[in-house]
């Protein structure tokens, strides 16, 4: 069960205590590794008492305590590693309090620590004493303002190392945090609320805390975790969403689920998806050519999700969500319960953003529970100003009854107040692209708060439609394409997406992203468990395997955005605040156009 590495520099005098209390442990399923760090006491005599099948003494030359310990981790032979120094001491039980701790777990964890006594010595009269207690329940947040979690009470699976790397040998000082820091990035330990260690802080001639600084080691720390300092951001459809103070739950998962290595290993994902795609209906009043509800090709019965079934998932998945993307398939303004959704979702803190082709706007007090939600965001789709131009994609749809909704919506924001954005969408085609100064005159004259800019996807599942509707301007296409024809340039990319946010469809179907619109990779139904336990499930365990190293043979995979070399950094063109100062906005063109030269530049 157990390989247990006690690194030893000089120590005889001192060591025996500490081999006795794991030779004293009540789980005796374990090796104990004694790294000889190139003493030039007697160490080896003191220790070959003690040597047995089962207690193994190595020396190697002297080089610090993170090479010793990286010495006795690749020659472990155990499925979790401890950590045991020459002058601190085990409580009987550590190793089966860890063990059940481990073992009992109602999802696989692969480390865990407990509380330890931390004894000082009186300068005054050299007496021992018991200064304080340090440990407590797990926070990476917390981690990164110091290190409260010693490597003395400390477990960890093989399969941590494997992911986080080894003890950094830069460092002489601050490397128990450095490594406690890696591993709390992608892994949550399990806090064993019990004082199982006994910690001898200073006490011992040749500690490194007396004779080595400490800048140097924090430097390097500080830089390996910079990115952890930024505010907690997510950029979607082109708007910046911030979040200054969140929970240490959900900031943990924030951070494990951004991690940027993939386990593939299990294809175990670190952490829960902080975002969610939810679709509150796949009902629609348009017949869209691009859109599989558009074409009957959705393969699935129209539906309305309920509100308990809606709040299931905001339940079930409250500790780890930051923000909802509120459509997929179809309008959700059809759904009569969609404004109890939104405020659902915002009174848990929850920010939100929904779509809308703009023909339901015009019910005032639908609209008003809308507004009145806290939904953060609403997208409204208008497109061009040319109804023959409109019609040609968004058919069954009626320009002037979208023209006439979206000024409703902003008369309404403005009479109660409410602090939801509206962002004007356009959808740039062939069909409409001559048509962008005039909708950004419309934008300004509406004053809507933005107004973004967003390339076609030309393809419907396997049914592409290039030739026929992305703009003849370079500039406004999703795509590069090789010179002379309507061919995209493919890349060879992993998708990432299967790891951080999921879809779940209106009948429950919880599926890997919104190209699947047929479900036909679903991994699950909240309707029967929930989410939480869909996500880390064999079945989406296996998807993953299967995208990532089949993804080609999944003709919806094949085709996706993933694929293509994309003519910008994403998806939008161009994006304008109506609602700052001039000032403000020209500093944000000049912004844009930077990128713009920039991505170019990498074409």
């Amino acid at each position: 069960m157990f390989s247990i590495i006690m690194p030893v520099w000089n120590r005889a005098d001192i060591v025996k205590k500490s081999i006795e209390s794991v030779l004293a442990q009540t789980l005796k399923d374990y090796e104990l590794l004694i790294i000889d760090d190139g003493s030039e006491d007697n160490l080896e005599e003191i220790v070959h008492p003690y040597l047995s099948e089962n207690i193994i003494y190595h020396k190697i030359p002297h080089s610090g305590a993170s090479r010793a310990r990286n010495f006795g981790i690749q020659h472990a032979k155990r499925a979790f590693i401890a950590y045991l120094d020459s002058d601190n001491i085990w409580h009987p039980d550590f190793l089966s309090r860890m063990y059940d701790a481990l073992n009992n777990a109602t999802v696989k964890k692969e480390a865990a620590y407990c509380i330890c006594n931390v004894y000082k010595k009186d300068q005054a009269n050299g007496t021992i004493y018991l200064a304080h207690t340090e440990g407590g329940e797990f926070s990476f947040k917390r981690l990164l303002l110091r290190n409260y979690i010693d490597l003395n009470t400390l477990v960890h699976s093989k399969k941590c190392v494997e992911h986080v790397g080894l003890f950094d040998e830069r460092l002489k000082r601050l490397i128990d945090w450095d490594f406690i820091l890696r591993i709390g990035s992608k892994y949550k330990p399990i806090f064993v609320p019990h004082i199982l260690v006994d910690y001898y802080l200073g006490i011992a001639e040749n500690v490194i805390t007396l004779k080595e600084k400490v800048e140097m080691s924090a430097n390097i720390i500080g830089e390996k975790n910079e990115k952890y300092k930024k505010p907690v951001s997510i950029c979607h459809d082109a708007i910046t969403y911030t979040w200054e103070d969140l929970s240490d739950e959900k900031y943990d998962n924030w951070v494990r689920i951004n991690n940027k290595e993939l386990d593939t290993t299990d294809f175990t994902a670190w952490g829960f998806p902080y975002m969610l795609r939810i679709e509150p209906t796949n009902r629609c009043n348009l017949a869209c050519p691009l859109c599989p509800v558009g074409t009957n090709e959705l393969g699935r019965e129209p539906r309305h999700m309920g509100i308990q079934e809606f709040k299931s998932i905001i339940d079930d998945m409250e500790a780890y969500l930051l923000f909802l993307v509120l459509w997929d398939w179809g309008e959700p303004f059809m759904n009569p319960e969609f404004p109890s959704m939104i405020k659902y979702a915002s009174e848990k803190g929850i920010k939100t953003v929904t779509s809308t082709n703009a023909h339901f706007l015009h019910n005032k007090a639908y609209v008003e529970e809308i507004l009145k939600s806290g939904l953060s965001s609403l997208i409204v789709t208008v497109d061009c100003l040319n109804e023959e131009h409109y019609t040609a994609y968004r058919k069954r749809g009626n320009l002037g009854k979208v023209i006439s909704g979206l000024e409703n919506v902003l008369n309404l924001k403005k009479q109660l107040g409410s602090k939801t954005l509206i962002n004007m969408r356009m959808v740039i085609m062939k069909y409409n692209e001559r048509e962008l100064g005039d909708m950004k005159r419309l934008a300004r004259k509406l004053k809507v708060d933005k107004f973004t800019v967003k390339t076609v996807n030309p393809s419907c599942g396997a049914n592409s439609m290039d030739k026929d509707i992305i703009p003849n301007n370079p500039k406004y296409r999703r795509y590069i394409y090789k010179k002379g024809t309507y061919e995209r340039v493919r890349l060879n990319a992993i998708c990432r997406r299967v790891w951080q946010m999921s879809n779940i469809f209106s009948n429950g179907a919880v599926v890997p992203c919104c190209y699947d619109y047929k479900a036909e990779q679903k991994v699950g139904n909240i309707r029967e468990e929930p989410f939480t336990k869909i996500w880390n499930s064999p079945a989406y365990r296996e998807l993953r395997k299967k995208i990532y190293y089949q993804k080609d043979a999944i003709p919806k995979c094949k085709e996706c955005t993933i694929n293509f070399k994309l003519a910008g950094d994403n998806w939008f063109r161009e994006a304008h605040d109506y609602n700052t100062s001039i000032n403000t906005r020209l500093i944000n063109k000049i912004k844009r156009y930077a990128k713009l030269v920039a991505a170019k530049g990498r074409a």
